[in-house]
């Protein structure tokens, strides 16, 4: 019984990749298959350091599967957004620590971030306060019940 190929990851990643038509690759010649794609990233030229690492992760980490593929993605994301994370509560921190608002009058301005702490399990979000007025209040991402300024 002949086994019928999987779906082609390269091209995958290069369709869903945004302004992808602005990498220096020939689609239909490097995105026939991964290791086309991956031999094309690796040269030194390569532009795009994101693409390049999301390839090479996929075909290393991802063992070249479509569940390889996705479990690496999301990894990264989360990786992504941890540090995200930890930036913009270095920048929140900054703000309420610069020199500058002390001599503001007291009280959030709107553009000032609020930091949204779930009581249950703790993930942080953060809004500024003129997002929170026009949305309301957030609810946690990770399992939906509302947050608390913190």
């Amino acid at each position: 019984m002949r086994k019928t190929p999987g779906p082609n990851i390269a091209r995958i990643l290069y369709d869903a990749y945004p302004e992808s038509d602005l990498l220096p690759l020939e689609p239909e010649q490097d995105c026939r298959d991964l290791e086309s794609l991956c031999a094309k990233v690796r040269s030194d030229d390569f532009g795009d350091p994101l693409f390049r690492f999301l390839v090479l992760e996929i075909v290393e980490g991802g063992e070249g599967t479509l569940d390889g593929a996705i479990r690496v993605v999301k990894r990264a994301r989360k990786d992504v957004d941890a540090v995200l994370q930890a930036l913009l509560s270095a920048r929140a921190e900054h703000l309420e620590e610069s020199p500058k608002d002390a001599n503001r009058a007291s009280g959030p301005r709107e553009t000032h971030l609020g930091i949204w702490r779930c009581s249950d399990c703790r993930r942080a979000v953060y809004r500024t306060h003129r997002k929170i007025a026009r949305a309301g209040p957030p609810c946690c991402p990770g399992c939906g019940r509302p947050m608390q300024l913190a």
